[in-house]
């Protein structure tokens, strides 16, 4: 019985000397405009930790890894050895994103997750404008196509935890169609009538909880569609013969008149 304890509470220590925590962490962002080569950066720095769940244990080597492209970042021991840490100085949003880490100690490897959340912001090459002032409702320059033509609406957004995406058209829920269907997040536009014309918005959600408050961030994106006729060169060709009609008209008078003149002198 004494043997079993024994080796009972050996057990235990090994699950506790292998078991491991580590932080959470969240971008500040004041804008919602991002792209690949200026990536927006957060306001404050951030410092991501990891640490055994046994206070006794000590940590003789560390290492960070981004899963999302596996780089590895080298963190720094506390004196004591009993947590590592890495500090982002300006982090960006190319940081957010779970992170491994990875822990050696006599006892064992130990590895566990910490976590950078971002809200849902905009990373694209496009150029977007701030709806009546609001830094995450952004309006595109729009788009106009001819009737019959078609098109594809991106929502290009980007955080984490990966934003749940949904469309809307002048306010409603879109409605798809034949000519009006989706793949992924992109809505497209086949072969447009004048009744596809409006308001597309993107509205990208994401959840996340950080020190003991969950939080819930919107970001809303506004993409104009304007159908133009495929006879609309006719309107400026009309503007143009209508006023080289009436000013043909003008000169003809104004030298009728002046020969009317010319005749009474």
């Amino acid at each position: 019985m004494k043997n079993l304890f024994l080796i009972t509470s050996l057990l235990i220590g090994s699950a506790l000397a292998l078991a491991g925590r580590g932080s959470k962490s969240a971008l500040v962002l004041v804008a919602a405009r991002s792209t690949e080569a200026h990536p927006i950066h957060a306001t404050d720095p951030i410092t991501i930790w990891c640490a055994p769940d046994n206070p006794q244990v000590v940590i003789s080597k560390a290492t960070f890894i981004r899963l999302r492209d596996n780089e590895k970042l080298e963190p720094t021991l506390n004196p004591t050895k009993k947590n590592a840490t890495y500090t982002f100085g300006s982090p960006s949003i190319n940081d957010a994103g779970e992170y491994k880490c990875e822990l050696e100690t006599p006892h064992g490897k130990i590895s566990h997750r910490v976590f950078i959340y971002s809200r849902p912001i905009v990373h694209s090459h496009e150029h977007f404008t701030e709806h009546e002032g609001h830094e995450f409702h952004l309006e595109s320059t729009g788009t106009t196509i001819e009737k019959g033509e078609s098109v594809s609406l991106t929502c290009p957004v980007t955080g984490y935890p990966k934003p749940v995406v949904k469309w809307t058209k002048d306010g409603a829920p879109l409605a798809l169609s034949s000519s009006v269907s989706m793949e992924g997040t992109t809505v497209i536009l086949s072969s447009v009538n004048y009744t596809d014309a409006g308001t597309y918005s993107c509205e990208a959600v994401n959840e996340y909880t950080f020190n003991g408050k969950t939080s819930k961030m919107l970001l809303v994106v506004d993409k104009m569609v304007t159908v133009r006729s495929e006879y609309q060169w006719v309107y400026p060709l009309a503007v143009i013969v209508i006023t080289l009609v009436l000013l043909t008209t003008i000169i003809i008078f104004c030298e009728w008149r002046n020969n009317h003149a010319a005749r009474k002198a």
